[in-house]
């Protein structure tokens, strides 16, 4: 498998008595394997992040209220998860598809969009968390100004009280930062969906922090995975140049 390519000059060497180019082969192979293999995995990782960006973008409950309250902030973060984990699925490939045709060329090209993608992936992976977790005051601000604004729209806009309804029934919630003090102060009926099903207490939180609370489990998988590349690219950029070089030491030998 791997080594054919220099295993005419092996041959001379082990002829000649040198163990040096013996320890090289030896190490280039070994590392080939190593790279091979974390690109495959790499490659699979890359593409089940990339789902769950698909998932999230047209599941049908979420995409309903994204469509409803035109809040596209979260679905334009994934986008750039999304597309940062279809080129790191793609890279990834190539790279093992270089390793095995041991073309220095190949693994080249792949490190140098694979310091491209680190800064892509980072990006999205810091973009994902400001607008989606709880402790994001930017997401939990913006948040309570569009819930206001649907409540303030109530008695006016039918499709903004369906929508409000469906997000206080479905995430257990009320009212935006000022719960139902907010259907209060704008001369609205508290709604029933503001009412926990089998206690009958209205519930204690706005809509504005449990929605971004809601949000956390898939933001915590795409910026997870995201930082994980992050984290081992450079190891693998290193790799690959000491891969180069020791193929350029077979060659030369």
């Amino acid at each position: 498998m791997f080594g054919g390519k220099y295993e005419g000059v092996s041959q001379g060497g082990r002829a000649g008595g040198t163990e040096k180019y013996d320890q090289i082969e030896r190490k280039t192979i070994n590392l080939q394997y190593i790279l091979m293999i974390f690109g495959i995995a790499s490659m699979l990782i890359a593409l089940a992040n990339f789902s769950i960006c698909v998932w999230i973008r047209f599941d049908l409950d979420f995409w309903e209220w994204i469509l409803e309250i035109e809040w596209y902030r979260y679905w334009n973060c994934t986008y750039v998860v999304m597309i940062a984990m279809f080129l790191t699925a793609f890279n990834s490939g190539l790279m093992v598809y270089g390793i095995f045709s041991e073309n220095r060329f190949i693994i080249l090209l792949t490190l140098i969009l694979r310091c491209l993608l680190w800064c892509l992936t980072l990006a999205g992976a810091v973009i994902i968390c400001v607008y989606g977790v709880e402790e994001s005051d930017i997401l939990t601000h913006e948040l309570d100004v569009l819930f206001k604004g649907l409540i303030s729209r109530w008695d006016e806009d039918e499709r903004a009280a369906r929508v409000m309804r469906m997000i206080q029934e479905y995430i257990g919630c009320c009212g935006a930062s000022g719960n139902r003090d907010d259907y209060y102060h704008m001369g609205k009926v508290i709604p029933p969906e503001c009412r926990h099903p089998v206690t009958g207490n209205n519930y204690g939180w706005g809509c504005h922090q449990t929605l971004a609370y809601w949000l956390e489990p898939w933001t915590a998988c795409l910026a997870g995975i995201s930082l994980f590349f992050t984290a081992t690219d450079p190891f693998v950029v290193m790799s690959n140049i000491k891969l180069r070089r020791l193929m350029l030491k077979l060659q030369d030998s």
